[in-house]
């Protein structure tokens, strides 16, 4: 949108400005909260079979489970992939003004967020839509031990890495752009907080994915 054709909600504030910090918020609340939650309860499997096909059951059971998901991750999900799309499609990165390393995390957001485009999709067909709709069973613990077909595991060893880091550094950007982080200082602990997120992030998916993994061998 040209800075001629922006409307304005009030002075100084331009429509696009507070879209932006809508889908912004979208990718925090609810997606950022709910990757950490599933991921969470995904460590069941560590546990064994029983235990994570109990979570599974539970979470099932949940009152009106498949209309809240639709709701607060579904239709966020979509709204936060279309705004993240037009933001790679103006996307260039700057050298003059940001050093490398800033460049660097730029550029590896935005390829982070088409994996996680693709990856989500797929696994939402793996682990709901196959078993469920084309294989008239929920999904169990014997029917994520697929996951160790080596291309499958690949593709999650990647997906599960793209999903933390998007978020990890998501959650960065996000603290910058609602000023929340207004200093170096405020932004230095804020990345060493995101740092440690991404980690957790990543031990955590790894973590029930090599368990499937080692299961399914």
């Amino acid at each position: 949108m040209e800075a001629t054709e922006t409307t304005t909600t009030s002075p100084g504030i331009s429509r696009a400005y507070i879209w932006t910090k809508v889908f912004s918020f979208l990718g925090v609340v609810p997606l950022a909260v709910f990757t950490v939650i599933h991921l969470y309860g995904n460590l069941t499997a560590i546990q064994g079979p029983e235990a994570f096909n109990d979570h599974l059951v539970k979470t099932r059971a949940f009152p009106f489970i498949d209309l809240l998901t639709i709701l607060f991750i579904w239709v966020p999900f979509v709204m936060h992939a279309i705004w993240g799309m037009m933001k790679i499609k103006n996307a260039r990165p700057n050298n003059i003004r940001f050093n490398y390393w800033d460049n660097l995390r730029y550029i590896t957001q935005r390829v982070s967020a088409i994996g996680v485009m693709l990856f989500v999709p797929a696994h939402i067909f793996k682990s709901k839509i196959q078993p469920t709709w084309l294989e008239g069973h929920p999904a169990t613990f014997q029917h994520m031990l697929e996951l160790a077909e080596p291309v499958t595991f690949v593709v999650y060893l990647l997906g599960i890495l793209g999903v933390a880091y998007h978020v990890a550094n998501g959650l960065w950007q996000a603290a910058i752009g609602w000023g929340f982080t207004t200093t170096q200082k405020a932004m230095n602990r804020m990345q060493v907080f995101c740092i440690l997120l991404f980690i957790v992030l990543l031990t955590m998916g790894y973590a029930s994915l090599f368990t499937f993994a080692r299961a399914g061998h």
